[in-house]
């Protein structure tokens, strides 16, 4: 797609811009980004809580149940090769199930703090953009708002960004300006 600049970059950021003060209004942004946490949340919080199995069934060592008194012996070419003992693999299977339900446990907590946070700043009753003094040349009332938005184009290897300051009127006014 070629778009030359000019008329239809301005077409472009405004039509960028009332698309955002839609899902803004309509609460789209806030349910879409609740949702994601939501969902991330649960990944961290199955992750936490289905890792490792019964802590009181034997280690294995290359899929065979072991015993005590056997040595199971890891070829790596890492630090995590050697020779260990029954209650070194024990050890070693309790030591990654620590750490994976830590991952869990930490990436659902940080999504239940964002969640407020996210909640707060995407409330729809809060409006686009911040007010601009002055009434509307079309309308005549003081409904005018403005936001720095911009668009981006990609042409192959190369992506071309156009930012301006937006003014919308519920009227249907808008006008775009440099920033």
């Amino acid at each position: 797609m070629t778009v030359a600049p000019g008329r239809d970059m301005t077409n472009a950021l405004v039509d960028r811009a009332r698309g955002e003060r839609e899902r803004r209004s309509s609460g789209r942004s806030r349910a879409s980004a609740l949702f994601a946490l939501a969902v991330v949340g649960g990944i961290g919080l199955l992750l936490a809580l289905t890792v490792g199995g019964d802590p009181n069934e034997p280690p294995t060592c290359d899929d065979k149940t072991m015993t005590r008194g056997d040595v199971c012996v890891i070829y790596s070419s890492g630090s995590g090769g050697g020779s260990f003992s029954y209650d070194e693999m024990v050890d070693r299977r309790e030591s990654s199930n620590t750490v994976m339900r830590g991952i869990g446990f930490g990436l659902a907590g940080l999504c239940a703090v964002l969640m407020i946070p996210v909640a707060t700043r995407l409330d729809p009753s809060t409006p686009w953009g911040t007010p601009v003094a002055g009434a509307c040349p079309r309308c005549g009332k003081p409904n005018r708002r403005e936001r720095k938005t911009t668009h981006s184009i990609s042409q192959g290897r190369t992506t071309y960004s156009y930012t301006g300051v937006v003014t919308l009127c519920t009227c249907g006014f808008s006008a775009v300006r440099r920033p």
